[in-house]
């Protein structure tokens, strides 16, 4: 009994302890061991996944909640590594539909969650001025994610705007970078990476919305 109690105290399954003592072996005991070890170690790393994926939830809320709107900023980004799906996108298409393309293609399942998903608008249309429409639709990828990246928003300084509101409202948020761009300068890099950062999917209060708006930007 000392020995069972001792073994389920180990998380050892019923079964491999019966096998056990039918066989009453050494060898037995010590593969049996070996192998509850490696499923430790996977439930160890999991958890250290879940943990690392809440504290980049915990960090994206809190930015985002205390973020200064209506500002422009200039600020200096790390590489993030994303997956793309490269699928035009309009603010008053049902975005569940290429989130579930993405999500099949490529064999997404729990990495879908608000501020990881932004649209892109290329830099051909940002200098058009054309914002009614997106060229693709990429998930930003943090630490403790599954799934590997397609592509990387390169590291570099970016022109950010943050501002109360949504998709619908941001063509205008686009037109005051732009002029600011043009104001002090600086070249456009790249295309523009719009998230929402708070939106009906953890809030009714749409006095708390916040949507961003950032794309690279080098000195002439």
């Amino acid at each position: 009994m000392n020995v069972i109690t001792y073994l389920r105290a180990l998380d050892l399954p019923i079964d491999a302890i019966k096998q056990f003592f039918d066989a009453r072996d050494i060898n037995k005991l010590e593969a049996m061991l070996k192998e509850q070890k490696l499923q430790v170690q996977k439930q160890i790393t999991a958890l250290e996944n879940i943990d690392r994926r809440i504290d980049a939830r915990i960090n994206q809320v809190e930015d985002a909640v205390n973020s200064i709107l209506d500002k422009i900023e200039i600020v200096d980004l790390p590489a993030i590594p994303v997956v793309y799906l490269d699928e035009d996108y309009r603010p008053n298409d049902d975005i569940e539909l290429p989130i579930v393309t993405l999500r099949k293609r490529f064999g997404l399942d729990k990495n879908i969650f608000l501020g990881k998903i932004a649209l892109a608008v290329s830099k051909e249309n940002l200098l058009r001025e054309q914002f009614d429409s997106y060229n693709g639709l990429l998930l930003i990828l943090e630490p403790g994610d599954s799934g590997d990246a397609t592509g990387t928003l390169r590291a570099g300084k970016y022109i950010r705007l943050r501002f109360h509101g949504t998709h619908d409202t941001a063509a205008i948020q686009y037109q005051k970078l732009l002029q600011y761009c043009q104001k002090h300068d600086f070249e456009i890099s790249g295309p523009a990476i719009e998230t929402a950062l708070i939106d009906y999917g953890i809030t009714d209060d749409f006095d708390k919305y916040v949507t961003e708006i950032k794309f690279p930007i080098k000195d002439n």
